[in-house]
């Protein structure tokens, strides 16, 4: 089987160098738009697995309780006092505006605070702030109440007086990063004259789908910017390192679209971007670097020793065609092995990183030899 791959990798990469490589181009292409059905999870729970304990009590909680997450938001100004006209009228605005979205649930802050006092034995509830407009006298009456239920005051409010304090319930059926990014929105648009931090489980997992992609492409940069630098050296010479690229990028997005294609047919979440999967794009890199290295070292060598291009690459397709593919296939076993591994998202991360793999090793046997035609 792989003499005849052999053979029929050679001459296509010889006779029909364009066909072929306009045959990749489309493959990758096909692969590619699988992307549209790729997701990074941001839900760092559920990278534990579903017969722990602990993941097994908190879905317990979430069920009986509802949602649990919060998100907290603290602003103001270190060197002014909030309990202030302007200031509470601010705090009004954000309340009223961040209750009227569909991506919040419920919000907890100074200006929805009930107040509670004793009234010749009975029991008194009221709103602790009554309207968005207050006098100079009910702001004292505000702060005078905190000041005597100082459980409640430091829900609400720094001990300097210089910070409010919003507690956001998202809504359970809309995902934590829309949810944030409402959020936050509302926030710039509302509390520019303020200095403003976000907080809370539910603001750390809407921000950790774009933590990981900016890890993901930082990563890649890097990596890519090494790659360059190093084949260069190596290589000397400029179509070469282009070509190892372009078969480093092709087997990436390969990579990539295949994980999405397979969400997409199956629906399985095994197969999400987490941060689990972050080294992923760089060991495909390594491995498609290293098979497209061997190959136009051993085709130089060949090259200098022939003089013919189409004689050194059919040496080199002969010669390297068997110890890449079984390296490419052990590795590709070895991540196939993560299938078995308690963590779903390992099962996404050895598949498609061995799809990578061969995906690579294709392409440094007929592409690569089709480029240098």
């Amino acid at each position: 089987m792989i003499s005849r791959f052999k053979n029929f990798a050679v001459q296509q990469s010889i006779n029909h160098p364009k066909r072929t490589l306009i045959i990749s181009l489309v493959t990758t292409f096909i692969m590619a738009t699988g992307l549209k059905h790729f997701v990074i999870e941001d839900d760092m729970m559920k990278m534990i697995p579903k017969t722990v304990k602990t993941r097994i009590v908190w879905e317990e909680v979430k069920d009986e309780f509802g949602n649990t997450e919060l998100v907290f938001v603290a602003f103001g100004n270190d060197s002014i006092d909030l309990f202030n006209s302007k200031s509470l009228a601010d705090l009004w605005d954000f309340t009223s505006q961040l209750e009227s979205l569909p991506e919040v649930e419920d919000v907890r802050s100074l200006i929805n605070l009930n107040k509670m006092e004793n009234d010749d034995g009975f029991l008194l509830i009221d709103d602790l702030v009554s309207r968005r407009d207050l006098s100079q006298q009910q702001i004292q009456e505000i702060k005078n109440y905190l000041n005597r239920n100082n459980d409640e005051r430091k829900r609400v409010i720094s001990s300097k007086d210089n910070y409010f304090n919003v507690v956001v319930i998202p809504n359970k059926n809309i995902a934590d990063r829309d949810a944030v990014a409402k959020i936050v929105e509302t926030a710039d648009s509302l509390l520019n004259n303020y200095g403003v931090h976000f907080g809370g489980p539910s603001y750390l997992i809407g921000v950790v789908g774009d933590l990981v992609r900016d890890d993901a492409l930082f990563l890649i940069r890097i990596g890519l910017l090494f790659m360059v630098i190093i084949l260069l050296a190596s290589l000397r010479t400029f179509a070469g390192v282009m070509m190892v690229l372009l078969v480093i990028i092709l087997s990436l997005v390969g990579m990539m679209g295949s994980m999405g294609w397979i969400r997409g047919l199956t629906g399985s979440d095994r197969f999400v971007f987490s941060i689990m999967n972050t080294s992923m794009p760089i060991i495909l890199m390594t491995i498609a670097n290293s098979d497209s290295v061997h190959f136009l070292t051993k085709f130089f060598k060949k090259l200098r020793l022939t003089g013919d291009k189409k004689t050194a690459i059919e040496q080199s397709i002969d010669s390297l065609m068997l110890p890449i593919f079984l390296t490419s296939l052990t590795t590709a076993v070895a991540f196939l092995s993560l299938v078995f591994a308690p963590l779903e998202y390992m099962t996404g991360y050895g598949v498609s990183i061995a799809i990578g793999i061969c995906w690579a090793w294709i392409l440094s046997v007929t592409l690569l030899p089709s480029l240098i035609m």
